[in-house]
Order: C-alpha cells, then structure tokens, then sequence
C-alpha cells in the first residue's frame, strides 16, 4: 500500500510539473517620451511580435515617460542589470560612444530615402555601429537603428527665421558636445539637459529654446513653455533599439533571432510613424497657440554643411562621414 501510494504521488507530481507552463521571460523596455511618439510605437510593435512569435515565452512590459529614469540613468540601469532595454536618440549616448555624434552634424541627410538607406539592417552604416556598440564595452547590443521624425527649433524667445536669431539664445542640447558645436556656429548658448528637465528648464529660464522632433515637442507638451516653433528641420532624427548584451546573451539562438527580426521590424516602423507624426501633429500646432515659421533654410545650410568635413576630421569620422554620403 505505501508503495502504490508514493507511486501515485510522484505520478501526479510530474504530471503537474508537466502541466505547469515554463515562467515567461519579461523584458522591461524604457524610453523617455509618451504617446503619441513614434519610440513608442516602435516599442508596442516590437512587443507584439516578439510575445507572438515565442507564444508568450518572451513578454516585454514597456515604461515609457521616463518612467525607469533618463537615458543615461537607463544606460547604467542596463549596465547592472535592473533594465533590459531602451528605445532613444543616440546624442544621448554618445558618450560611451562618440562615433555616434556624427549623427549631430545638421543637415546630413538630403532626404528620408538616404535616411532609410542608412538605418537599414544590412547598410555599412549599421554594420559600422553594431560593431562600434561592441566594442564599446559600454554592456549594450545594438539591435535596430530607427528614427524618430523632423527635429525643428522651438523656443519662447520669439520667432526664430535666421541664424542670427539664435545670438546669445541659451539653448539646450543633448549630451554629444558635437551637438553643442552644431548650435554654438550659429550663436547659440549651450547647455545639456536631459529630456526630461527641458520643460522645467524653460520655466525657469534655465534655457529659451531646444531642438527636437515635432512629435517629442507635442507629446511632451512642451508648447506650454516654447510657443515659437521654427521649421529648421535640420535633422531627421537617429535613434536607437538596444537590449543588454548579457540579457541577449542568456536567449537562445532561436528568441535570439526572434528579438533581433522584431527588433529590426519595429525600427523600420518606427522610421515611418515618424513621417506620419510630422505630416499630422503639426497641423494642431496653431489651435494650440503655437506659432510656427518658416525659416531661411538655406541660410541654416550654408553656415552648417561647410563645417561637416572640418568636425569629422576632427573626431576621425571623416570615412564614416563618406560611407554616409555615398549611400
């Protein structure tokens, strides 16, 4: 009788275990902005597949708003372990990679087709930071380049139309100190802030104006506090999806190839949310109270685009700078 009744328990014990499904693998994911904004739908696409294509194996819980901190505090929350992975602009870190300040040089891209080209999975241009991302020893793996839409100029000092508008302007820029440059030939005042303090910072006179995408500008109300907004669109935003190289490292290689198609998917959606955005939210800028000009373009251009060759020069770029230009 003992016998028969431990038999049964260990029956019915391994028939549990064999019911019982393995615990899903949760991926926290962290941007700065909130919807409507084209990291965030990238980052729902990307959840979607991914949860579809493991039959819930994989989950992927998203924060966005800041929610898990700025991108440099994320970067180092990747770094320890605490989160898995970020959509943002890639100023942003550049610090642990400084060959992605190319990315800041105004005006680098004539059109969204060479845009394209370059965030492509199979482009030289995300070959050469793939493999610049892992040399880093910065902890994270580049999984996508995405975009993110326009960046145009806004600012609460009045109507910007001309660089000489910008002299003596305090303005914020991101952490990449080519970025600071960019907007220092014009005249400007430089300062980093994270995204997250640009609304507080305008408030309080910290800074008068800021780039950024048209999206990012609206979903973060930022209106409010810069209601000038001048049409620069002096770049197409870059941004980034990576995950840490250590959680990456942990998947198999089958939810390895699954993150990284999806992740690549969600890149490529992202790039044409952006365009959407730009076309669409501009449009409700006036009933908001903003003020959107048209700028001399040209008189942007022709201070910035001699300077790309002096500043990729400067950083060792200048191949890089090429392999974009003859995409």
């Amino acid at each position: 009788m003992t016998r028969t009744l431990s038999s049964i328990a260990l029956l019915s014990a391994a028939a549990l275990l064999t019911a019982t499904p393995a615990l899903a693998e949760t991926l926290r994911l962290g941007t700065v902005v909130t919807a409507p904004h084209p990291w965030v739908d990238a980052a729902e696409a990307f959840k979607t597949e991914v949860e579809e294509a493991t039959d819930g194996r994989v989950k992927v819980q998203i924060f966005q708003g800041g929610q898990l901190g700025n991108d440099q505090t994320m970067v180092d929350e990747i770094r320890i372990g605490t989160t898995d992975m970020i959509i943002g602009g890639v100023m942003n870190i550049s610090p642990y990679i400084p060959d992605f300040e190319i990315f800041s040089l105004n005006y680098l891209f004539d059109d969204m087709d060479d845009f394209r080209a370059a965030t492509s999975s199979d482009s030289p241009v995300y070959a050469y930071f793939d493999n610049a991302m892992s040399e880093s020893g910065v902890g994270l793996k580049l999984l996508s380049l995405t975009g993110g839409g326009t960046r145009n100029l806004s600012s609460n000092v009045g109507p910007i139309v001309e660089p000489a508008d910008l002299e003596g302007v305090k303005m914020r820029v991101t952490g990449s100190r080519l970025d600071a440059e960019m907007w220092q030939a014009a005249g400007a005042l430089t300062t980093s802030l994270p995204w997250t303090e640009i609304y507080t910072g305008m408030q309080t006179g910290v800074v008068g104006a800021f780039e950024s995408t048209i999206s990012g500008y609206f979903s973060s109300r930022l209106y409010e506090v810069a209601p000038y907004h001048a049409k620069t669109e002096h770049q197409i935003m870059m941004s980034h999806i990576s995950i840490s190289e250590n959680r990456f490292n942990r998947f198999s290689e089958e939810d390895q190839a699954i993150i990284l198609e999806a992740a690549q998917h969600a890149g490529e959606y992202g790039t044409e949310k952006g365009v959407e955005y730009d076309a669409e939210v501009i449009q409700q800028f006036a009933d908001l109270g903003v003020t959107v000009t048209e700028v001399d373009k040209q008189a942007f251009i022709d201070q910035i685009v001699p300077l790309h060759d002096q500043f990729a020069q400067e950083r060792n770029l200048t191949e890089l700078l090429e392999t974009i230009r003859n995409l």
